[in-house]
C-alpha cells in the first residue's frame, strides 16, 4: 500500500519535502493557506517575498538535484546566470571594511554559480515542477485545523478548513511535515495533545527590511547585477539585484529604530543606496524609476525549534524549515538551509523508506548548529566564562587575520565558498590555506628595502 504524506505549506521548503517524498514514492497531499496562481506573483503567505533573495550557490545545487531542470526553468522565465571566473565582475560582495579579489580569476567557477530571480519567480516555476508530478496534489485555500494521534506516540493526520466554504475535512497521513514557516504552530498543536513544547533558543536584531522594485534603464552601463554590503557596525546596510524582464530589486536593511522616518518613495530609498552601492553606479541609479511601492518586512531576529532535544515526541511528524529554524534573514541562508533539511529527508527515505524523528532532527541539528553560531548578533553569548571569552576572541582575531589576506584569490575563493556553504567553515583551517594568509602578513610587515645609493666616481681624462 502506498504512503501518504500530507506537507504542510506551499512555500519552497514545502514544495521541495514534496518532491522528495513523491520520489520514494508517496502520495503528498500539500495544504497552503493562500490561493496560488500559474504565474509568479507576491502572495500573503510570504511576506519576505517582494524583498530581495539571495540563494546560495549550495542552495541553487541541491534544488536542481531535487527538482532537476528546475534552473533551465529560471532562466528560460527571464533569470540571470551569474557564472564567470572572476567572481567580482558582475557581484560587488562587501562584508566590514574588507576588500576581496575581484579581478584574478577562481579555480571552480562552476561550484560558485549562482543565479538571479525574484522570490515569487523562483516558486512558481518550483510549484509548475512539483504540481506536474502524477502523485502530487496541492489543496491551497485552506487553513491546518489540528494534529490528529490517532495511535499512541503516533501522528495519523490532520484536520484542514476549507476557507471558501468552512467545511473540515480529515487527511489521513502516514507522515505529516510542517514546513508552514516562521508562524509555525506546532509546538501549540503539541503542547494540546499532552506533548511538551520543544526547547527554544533565540536571539533578537528587531531588523527591518525595506524593498522596492525599479527598472535601470541605463544598466547595461555598470557590470554589476548582484550588490550586497554589510558594513561595520551594520549601519547603511542593503542589496541591489537584477531580476527577471530588466525589474531590479533594491533593499536596504536596518534596524527597526535606525530609520525615525522610513522611506516611502523612490528618492528616499536612492539616498539610502548611495550608502552602499558603489559610486560609479550612482549616476546611473538617480534615473531609475519605480515599479512598486516600497514593501516593508519586520522580523525581530532568530528561533531554534530544539525539536532534537525532546524527551518525548510523536512518529509521523517533521518540522523542516523556517519552522525548525528561522535565521537572520539579511545572511540570506534560509532557503539554502531548508533545502538542505529536505536533502537530509530524501537521504533517509531512500536509505530506510520511513524517517525516525529523532534521528532526522539530530541530523539535522548538526547542520543548523554552525551556520545557527554563525549568526548570532556580537556579544551575544550564553557562556560568560573566562574561557568562553577568551575562546570567542582568539577566533574573532583569526577570522580577521583571514578577512585581511582576502586580496589573494586563494583566500576569497575559499571564504566565497564557506559562505556560499560549498565548503564546511573547517576548510579555513586547512594548513595550505593558513600558510598564503600567513605570507600576506609577513609581506606587509617587512618594509620594502631601502633602495641603495650608487656613488659615481669621477673619472678623469
Amino acid at each position: 500500500m502506498t504512503d501518504h504524506s500530507v506537507v504542510l505549506g506551499a512555500g519552497i521548503a514545502g514544495l521541495l519535502a514534496a518532491t522528495a517524498l513523491a520520489d520514494a514514492g508517496h502520495d503528498v497531499t500539500i495544504v497552503e493557506r493562500d490561493r496560488l496562481c500559474d504565474s509568479p506573483s507576491q502572495r500573503r503567505g510570504v511576506p519576505q517575498g517582494p524583498h530581495l533573495h539571495n540563494l546560495l550557490s549550495r542552495g541553487w545545487q541541491i534544488i536542481e538535484d531535487l527538482a532537476p531542470g528546475l534552473i533551465d526553468d529560471v532562466i528560460t522565465a527571464g533569470g540571470l546566470v551569474l557564472d564567470d571566473a572572476r567572481i567580482g565582475a558582475r557581484m560587488h560582495i562587501q562584508t566590514g571594511p574588507y576588500t576581496f579579489n575581484r579581478t584574478d580569476p577562481v579555480a571552480d567557477p562552476a561550484a560558485l554559480a549562482t543565479y538571479l530571480g525574484t522570490r515569487p519567480l523562483l516558486e512558481c516555476a518550483l510549484r509548475r515542477r512539483v504540481t506536474a508530478l502524477p502523485n502530487v496534489t496541492i489543496k491551497d485555500g485552506h487553513d491546518v485545523g489540528e494534529l490528529v494521534a490517532g495511535q499512541p506516540d503516533r501522528i495519523t493526520g490532520v484536520t484542514i478548513t476549507d476557507r471558501r466554504t468552512a467545511a473540515v475535512h480529515t487527511l489521513e497521513a502516514d507522515l505529516v511535515i510542517d514546513a508552514t514557516g516562521r508562524a509555525t504552530r506546532t509546538p501549540l498543536l503539541l503542547r494540546q495533545l499532552g506533548y511538551e513544547q520543544p526547547p527554544q533558543q533565540s536571539f533578537t536584531v528587531r531588523g527591518v527590511y525595506y524593498s522596492q522594485q525599479i527598472a535601470i534603464p541605463d544598466h547595461d552601463e555598470f557590470a554589476e547585477r548582484l550588490i550586497l554590503v554589510i558594513p561595520r557596525g551594520g549601519a547603511g546596510r542593503g542589496g541591489l539585484a537584477a531580476g527577471e524582464h530588466g525589474i531590479w530589486t533594491l533593499t536596504i536593511a536596518a534596524h527597526a529604530d535606525q530609520h525615525p522616518t522610513p522611506p516611502t518613495t523612490l528618492a528616499d530609498m536612492l539616498t539610502l543606496a548611495e550608502k552602499f552601492v558603489p559610486a560609479h553606479i550612482h549616476p546611473i541609479l538617480r534615473r531609475a524609476t519605480a515599479m512598486s511601492d516600497v514593501a516593508v518586512y519586520h522580523y525581530p531576529g532568530g528561533m531554534w525549534h530544539r525539536y532534537d532535544r525532546c524527551t518525548r515526541h510523536p512518529d509521523g511528524l517533521l518540522v523542516i524549515g523556517d519552522a525548525l529554524c528561522c535565521l537572520d534573514p539579511i545572511h540570506g541562508q534560509g532557503i539554502t538551509m531548508a533545502a538542505r533539511h529536505v536533502q537530509v529527508l530524501r537521504t533517509y527515505l531512500r536509505g530506510q523508506g520511513s524517517v525516525d524523528s529523532q534521528r532526522f532532527y539530530r541530523s539535522l541539528a548538526h547542520l543548523v548548529a554552525p551556520v545557527w553560531a554563525t549568526n548570532l548578533p556580537p556579544g551575544y553569548a550564553s557562556d560568560r566564562s573566562a574561557k568562553a571569552r577568551a575562546r570567542r576572541r582568539a577566533f574573532q582575531w583569526g577570522r580577521r587575520k583571514i578577512l585581511e589576506a582576502a586580496d589573494d584569490i586563494v583566500v576569497t575563493e575559499r571564504l566565497v565558498r564557506i559562505v556560499n556553504m560549498v565548503d564546511p567553515p573547517q576548510r579555513l583551517l586547512e594548513p595550505r590555506l593558513l600558510a598564503r594568509v600567513a605570507g600576506h602578513h609577513l609581506r606587509n610587515a617587512v618594509p620594502p628595502p631601502t633602495p641603495r645609493l650608487r656613488l659615481r666616481t669621477k673619472t678623469h681624462a
